[in-house]
């Protein structure tokens, strides 16, 4: 559970193809697209309950979880953005394979997976925390209308 990358294990990164690292880097696009709106979604979830959170929770633990969310919103729209310098990068070294060091771009998708990696374990701790404080406000609420029936 502690490695979230999402490619061939070994050295796939040094040894693959500009149009297979394109493939992978195209897959982080779309998964951050994709947490980029489940961040948005547990920040909502954390603001529509706020006040029950409260019952359970500390403020300060509140504010604390508010700032995290803040923080994966960020990184997430960084992340992004570099990827999309990254695309215009790969397309740049399939056109023409000697405008860059292809060691060193090898090495920064390196890090951008490294650090792809780092946002999606923050984000499940985060996600879990609000889980866990979801299921013990909502647990104590009957739905409504079974409650207009008992």
């Amino acid at each position: 559970m502690s490695d979230y990358r999402n490619r061939p294990k070994g050295n796939f990164i040094q040894e693959a193809s500009w149009q297979d690292l394109y493939m992978l880097t195209e897959s982080w696009k779309k998964d951050l697209e994709f947490y980029s709106l489940d961040v948005k979604f547990i920040e909502l979830l954390v603001e529509t309950y706020f006040v029950k959170f409260l019952i359970n929770q500390n403020l300060d633990d509140l504010r604390e979880l508010q700032r995290e969310l803040l923080e994966l919103n960020k990184q997430c729209e960084n992340l992004l953005k570099r990827i999309k310098i990254h695309f215009t990068h790969i397309v740049d070294l399939i056109e023409d394979p000697f405008i860059y060091d292809a060691s060193v771009f090898r090495t920064e998708h390196e890090l951008l997976e490294e650090e792809i990696s780092e946002f999606i374990k923050m984000l499940k701790v985060v996600r879990y925390a609000v889980f866990v404080l979801s299921k013990d406000v909502l647990g104590n609420e009957k739905p409504k209308r079974i409650w207009k029936y008992n």
